[in-house]
């Protein structure tokens, strides 16, 4: 895999060839630019990208900022997360539904192939699988 340094318009242009197909769809464009994993901070969107080589890039938060609960609601996380897998919800709305639930951070691990939902400390989390595409 040729390595790409990253920067937010290379970001961007991965989440635009992605733009209305599946999640997994933008998983597979961030590993052809070398993306390892991410970090989300639900209350505002700020994102931290690490690639494959250990690089980071720092994407300030572009949503308006809101607390996120500190009770974590497991059953509220996954009806979001499925509400928005089946497009009833988009991202900004998914953001508020995971924060409501207790979640205040989520990591997507692209090698591992999963998403790790955080809550308020280490002792609450849930993990889902990404599909292959």
């Amino acid at each position: 895999m040729e390595m790409i340094e990253l920067t937010e318009e290379i970001i961007e242009s991965a989440e635009q060839r992605s733009a209305g197909q599946s999640y997994p769809q933008l998983v597979k464009n961030l590993k052809a630019i070398g993306v390892d994993n991410y970090e989300v901070k639900v209350k505002n969107r700020k994102r931290t990208y690490t690639s494959v080589n250990g690089e980071k890039l720092i994407i300030p938060g572009d949503l308006p900022e809101f607390e996120c609960a500190e009770a974590f609601e497991l059953e509220e996380v996954k009806a979001a997360i499925k509400r928005t897998q089946e497009g009833l919800t988009d991202y900004p709305t998914f953001l508020r539904e995971i924060g409501a639930a207790g979640i205040h951070t989520y990591v997507a691990d692209l090698t591992g192939m999963k998403v790790i939902y955080q809550g308020p400390n280490s002792e609450y989390e849930y993990e889902e699988v990404i599909p292959e595409v």
